[in-house]
């Protein structure tokens, strides 16, 4: 397995001190400065798919920066530091509690019962790594990005349900999201929830429509 398939879509990682001297590419100084801002105080970033062309051992990481700024690194993966999952759902819900108190109680409480495991990216995720109430990414528009990597398809069956019974109760906040599948695949839980013959997958590298047959077969290999 090549270095770079260690990382997938969603995972984070850490820059080393020397990372200016470690980029593939160079930045634009606001950017850099922006980089180093954030870089400085221990937080990581988010690695990105890689593009058509890419070396093998360049890894492509992004920095989202409230306001929708979006910053591109490129980095050879000796370089990372360490890597890191996204963070538990549990975890960040403190990030919505001000926003829809009632709703993220409730939400909470039905997660930590069926499904703990359950992560998020997105601007929860970068909330939650900013740790700095002056960095707002969570707000009312916001939607909460759930990362589902369930151990088969009835426990998948399970948490779809538990998803969609909160919404048909709460207008907000939405639950969007992905399911990881096995190989670093994802599709949207929406769109699998919907059955359609066709569903979009988001690969490392790539995006292709395979058939829903195709998925379910892979959610059953994993419980094997």
């Amino acid at each position: 397995m090549r270095q770079a398939d260690l990382y997938r879509r969603h995972d984070w990682v850490y820059l080393p001190d020397d990372w200016r001297r470690r980029l593939a590419a160079p930045l634009a100084a606001e950017d850099e400065d922006a980089l180093a801002r954030w870089s400085e105080k221990g937080r990581p970033l988010v690695v990105a798919r890689r593009q058509e062309g890419d070396a093998p051992g360049l890894l492509r990481l992004g920095l989202a920066l409230p306001g929708k700024r979006r910053v591109g690194v490129i980095l050879p993966t000796e370089a990372v530091a360490l890597r890191r999952q996204p963070p538990f759902f549990l975890d960040v819900v403190e990030n919505g509690a001000a926003l829809w108190p009632e709703a993220m109680r409730e939400l909470a409480g039905v997660v930590a019962r069926i499904a703990p495991e359950m992560r998020v990216f997105g601007s929860f995720a970068w909330q939650f790594f900013a740790a700095d109430p002056a960095l707002v990414y969570v707000t009312r528009n916001s939607d909460i990005d759930l990362l589902l990597t369930p151990a088969h398809g009835t426990q998948l069956a399970a948490w779809i349900a538990l998803l969609q019974n909160f919404e048909s109760r709460w207008p907000a906040p939405r639950l969007d999201g992905e399911i990881a599948l096995p190989g670093g695949d994802f599709v949207a839980w929406r769109e699998f929830a919907a059955r359609p013959q066709k569903i979009l997958v988001k690969g490392a590298d790539n995006v292709s429509l395979r058939s829903i047959e195709d998925i379910d077969a892979l959610l059953s290999a994993r419980a094997a």
